[in-house]
């Protein structure tokens, strides 16, 4: 492996001394964890449903960048921090039931619209984010490898400059163009085997996005009816009609026009655009970069390799107080949430100086940077101007490996 991401060590690390002390930090803030992190949680929500609100109840008055952000930010943090880490189970323990991952917006549309509303079903996002993301984190059968996914545009005949402008597109409606029906894709894909189903490679590992084929054709596993039903629909019912309906009323039986209605709506379409955006920032340029390692190979959960690639293949950004870490989304200590994706969010904080000192300890390279930083390295992976490190399999722990799952 290396020392950094550039220079070749001439030794590997010892990945059981490693996974050892990486077992035994997460077994202390585990036991740590009470009402102080569920007051934490109350707190992030409380934020989080401020900002929608306030958004909410101002976006009448003008099209302006206030009410935007602040729908924006309230979308985001429910999505990345909220539903993300309660869903992940990080307070089945400490919040009697209140905040439980086999509870928290699954079961029925009531369910779904009170805990945690958007783009993606939640059951879709729990299967393609917590099972195959978080467990084969940098392999092909990863959905959210850059990568792999990019690869029809990296491998385009046209100008970078043209590339450059499809990313900009992509990342200002990912969440509906590509996530969405990509969860579900998976959930689809899951579902199929369970049952007995053959669902070859291809049609597991390839991203599913909403395109005029998708639309006309829908995908093998289900209909773009079904689809815009179940998944989009419900989100795209209360964000566009519900939500600016009483305006609409309002303007009609006050004053007879539409200014305020078109106002709210204008605003909730930027705000749409905007949490687009910014969860695009936050969320993509986790694990993309030319530092950044991929394999090929799967590995033993919970073993000194799994660990060794949490690291290697996740980068970290700004991070340390609640208003820094609510801005990003709480996916700035992307390598402390890959190894213990069952903590809060307040164990993260603690657990991010600890675990840096542990990789240091051991010789172990911990990515750090600004999130504009790893932008940039985000870009030049999905444009096709510079790629990822194949980790060699001379390095890899073959005890800690499943090597008939090379390709």
């Amino acid at each position: 492996m290396c020392a950094s991401p550039c220079q070749p060590r001439s030794h590997t690390p010892d990945l059981e001394a490693f996974r050892a002390d990486i077992d035994d930090l997460g077994k202390k803030l585990a036991a740590q964890q009470g009402p102080a992190d569920l007051a934490h949680l109350e707190k992030i929500i409380n934020w989080s449903r401020l900002c929608s609100w306030v958004g909410a109840l101002t976006c009448w008055i003008s099209i302006n960048p206030i009410s935007i952000f602040l729908m924006s930010a309230g979308t985001m943090s429910r999505w990345t921090i909220v539903g993300h880490h309660v869903c992940h189970g990080g307070f089945d323990k400490c919040s009697d039931g209140k905040y439980n991952r086999f509870k928290f917006a699954v079961g029925s549309v009531w369910r779904r619209f009170r805990d945690w509303l958007d783009w993606m079903l939640v059951e879709a996002w729990n299967m393609e984010h917590n099972q195959l993301h978080h467990y084969s984190l940098g392999e092909v059968a990863d959905p959210d490898l850059v990568e792999h996914n990019m690869t029809q545009l990296r491998n385009m005949p046209i100008p970078v400059a043209a590339k450059y402008l499809v990313v900009g597109w992509m990342a200002a409606t990912w969440k509906w163009w590509y996530y969405a029906p990509n969860t579900y894709k998976q959930l689809k894909v899951n579902q199929a085997r369970r049952a007995g189903k053959f669902v070859d490679e291809a049609t597991a590992n390839e991203p599913c996005v909403i395109n005029a084929a998708f639309v006309v054709s829908g995908h093998p596993l289900f209909s773009s009816f079904e689809f815009f039903k179940v998944v989009l629909g419900p989100y795209f019912f209360v964000r566009f009609v519900l939500t600016p309906l009483p305006f609409f009323l309002a303007d009609h039986f006050l004053n007879g026009s539409h200014h305020y209605a078109m106002n709210a709506l204008v605003s909730l379409a930027l705000a749409e655009v905007l949490t687009n955006l910014h969860s695009f920032l936050v969320i993509a340029t986790n694990h993309a970069g030319d530092d950044m390692y991929r394999f090929n190979v799967h590995c033993r959960p919970h073993s000194g390799t799994f660990y060794l690639r949490q690291v290697l293949s996740s980068a970290n950004f700004s991070c340390g107080d609640d208003l820094t870490d609510f801005m990003h989304g709480w996916l700035n200590y992307q390598v402390e949430h890959h190894m213990w994706p069952q903590l809060s969010m307040l164990s993260y904080q603690k657990a991010q100086p600890l675990v840096k000192a542990i990789c240091e300890k051991h010789g172990i390279p911990y990515v750090q940077h600004s999130v504009w930083y790893r932008l940039v390295k985000l870009v030049q992976i999905m444009v096709g101007t510079h790629s990822m490190r194949k980790y060699p399999l001379a390095f890899e722990n073959k005890a800690d490996l499943e090597v008939a799952k090379v390709e």
